[in-house]
């Protein structure tokens, strides 16, 4: 069975194994690629992997020079 390139709130937390609050709240704040469709979130599979293989920010952003 092939996975589905489109993916629900519900499987994109299964996948990143994060509750889906979390998941909604970072679609919300555009920290988690995704689009609204209707009242409901729908992410693409290849932007979430692709989102997952980027380099984690170093240091703290918020942090005074």
């Amino acid at each position: 069975m092939t996975e589905p390139e489109v993916l629900t709130v519900e499987q994109v937390a299964e996948y990143l194994q994060i509750p889906v609050q979390t998941v909604r709240q970072h679609l919300r704040n555009r920290e988690l690629p995704g689009r609204k469709v209707g009242k409901t979130w729908r992410v693409l599979r290849s932007e979430l992997e692709a989102w997952l293989r980027q380099p984690e920010p170093v240091g703290d952003e918020d942090a005074a020079p």
